[in-house]
């Protein structure tokens, strides 16, 4: 379910005589996830990744630091793949380019057309997030991909959707991370990013 709170520019779909917003990279036939850990990545995003498997999207995760099978079956995603870089915590800006490796290698040499990317948005004082956040920006505009950001919180001032969970998904997300689970995920999305000076081969 999508807040109708989502900010000015959010895509919609007709459902009925009402028109919705779209859920974040609802477009996408496979989306590929870059986190920090499993953990930060469920608190933020675990509803909308068990929306767009339902849907029918191929998900595959890149952790750089790690991620807990278990709780990943208790939300919902027993069967997604998960890549993991087992770098040390906190995981340095500098390895922003391990990060572009890892997620190429992911994505493969010419992933084609439906590629969307969910990658963390950054936060003061987090530079892990901001290396796996800029990683991520990379692929997407090499790979022409949709791109979307989650936060722990709806940003003020900032256009973003909010997912709203219900049902499975939220008693999923809630077997996971326990009673303090939110069920309203946050996310910043781009249709495409465009880096100044794009290049035009494939990272890696």
């Amino acid at each position: 379910m999508i807040s109708e709170l989502c900010g000015p520019g959010t895509a919609t779909t007709r459902t009925g005589r009402h028109r919705v917003p779209e859920a974040p990279l609802e477009r996408a036939s496979r989306v590929v996830v870059a986190a920090v850990d499993g953990a930060e990545l469920l608190a933020e995003a675990g509803g909308l990744l068990q929306h767009l498997l339902a849907g029918g999207a191929g998900v595959e995760i890149l952790v750089a630091v790690d991620a807990d099978p278990r709780l990943l079956a208790r939300c919902g995603l027993r069967a997604v793949p998960v890549h993991r870089l087992a770098l040390r915590r906190p995981s340095p800006a500098a390895a922003e380019d391990d990060l572009l490796a890892a997620l190429s290698e992911v994505v493969g040499f010419d992933p084609g057309p439906g590629l969307g990317i969910l990658a963390p948005g950054e936060l003061a004082r987090r530079p892990d997030r901001a290396a796996v956040a800029h990683a991520a920006e990379v692929a997407a505009a090499v790979y022409g991909a949709e791109i979307a950001r989650s936060l722990p919180e709806r940003p003020v001032g900032a256009p973003a959707t909010e997912y709203l969970l219900t049902g499975t998904e939220a008693a999923h997300k809630r077997y996971a991370l326990g009673a303090g689970a939110t069920f309203v995920e946050s996310f910043l999305a781009d249709p495409r990013v465009t880096l100044p000076g794009r290049v035009s081969r494939r990272p890696g």
